[in-house]
């Protein structure tokens, strides 16, 4: 398998791609391949991805563009949004079309299963005792740690409890971060995931390749066989998912921005995604 496209000579993985440029041609013809498949999946992480990073996670939005593209591709194609954030928070940020499932909490919720007998209520499978537990220790002992640390903060959500951190000074974020791994992260059945500026500390398995993989499988139970899925994430908790994708069978991953990465390509930023969206609105549309 080739280096994601946009890397330079002998640059390989983790070499930056400049935003703005839009699809590299490479890119542009797999999503020509891609959109001829019949039923396929897009499946994109939403920050860093659809909406520019913010330090107010509250705050984030899709861009019009990416917004407008995924109206367009909804009504020929099989979306999902796949997110580290909890269902509900996901939704009220996103705002996504009718007909797109949300997939939250990295791949432990589902809007798919929202409402499911056996569920928690909030699109996930409910907790043991044990594991609602867990969580409740995780949430307490990362309190522990954000306590008298000047922009760190503690977010809860159904699976999980999550360290924050990008509002930190850079010396107080690495202290937190190390401290979460090495406490409440080393404790028995604490499933941990580190991204940018944030340390997510699962009560329950945490993955968004096993996200992607479930949606698949769910979806073409339902309405028959998906053929293809397109994932496109920005975040090192993003290689998940494209290490469950086979790029060889068709499927196509995305990397966007820069850091290694095992995804076969690479756009810059988040107008490039929408610059992405569109094309691959206008492919499915014909």
């Amino acid at each position: 398998m080739s280096g994601p496209t946009g890397a330079g000579p002998g640059a390989g993985p983790g070499s930056d791609a400049e935003p703005g440029a839009g699809p590299p041609a490479e890119l542009v013809a797999e999503l020509e391949r891609f959109a001829a498949r019949g039923r396929v999946l897009v499946a994109l992480d939403f920050d860093g991805v659809l909406a520019p990073i913010v330090d107010e996670p509250s705050a984030a939005r899709a861009l019009p563009a990416s917004a407008a593209a995924l109206e367009r591709l909804v009504a020929t194609t099989d979306v999902a949004l796949v997110s580290g954030r909890a269902l509900d928070d996901l939704r009220a940020c996103a705002q996504p079309p009718a007909g797109v499932v949300l997939v939250g909490g990295h791949g432990t919720q589902s809007s798919l299963d929202e409402g499911v007998d056996g569920a928690d209520g909030a699109g996930g499978a409910a907790l043991s005792a044990e594991q609602a537990a867990l969580l409740e220790r995780l949430g307490a002992e990362l309190d522990a740690v954000a306590t008298g640390r000047e922009g760190v903060h503690v977010e809860r959500k159904p699976m999980s409890a999550v360290l924050h951190t990008r509002r930190a000074a850079r010396e107080v974020a690495a202290e937190a971060t190390a401290l979460a791994l090495a406490g409440p992260g080393a404790l028995p059945g604490v499933h941990a995931l580190r991204g940018k500026e944030v340390v997510e500390l699962g009560a329950v398995q945490l993955g968004k390749g096993g996200g992607v993989r479930r949606l698949r499988e769910a979806l073409s139970a339902a309405g028959g066989p998906v053929g293809a899925v397109l994932f496109a994430g920005d975040d090192v908790t993003d290689e998940d998912a494209f290490a469950a994708l086979s790029p060889d069978a068709g499927d196509v991953t995305v990397k966007v921005g820069g850091g290694p990465t095992a995804a076969r390509h690479r756009v810059g930023s988040p107008r490039d995604v929408a610059a992405l969206l569109a094309l691959l609105a206008d492919l499915r549309g014909r």
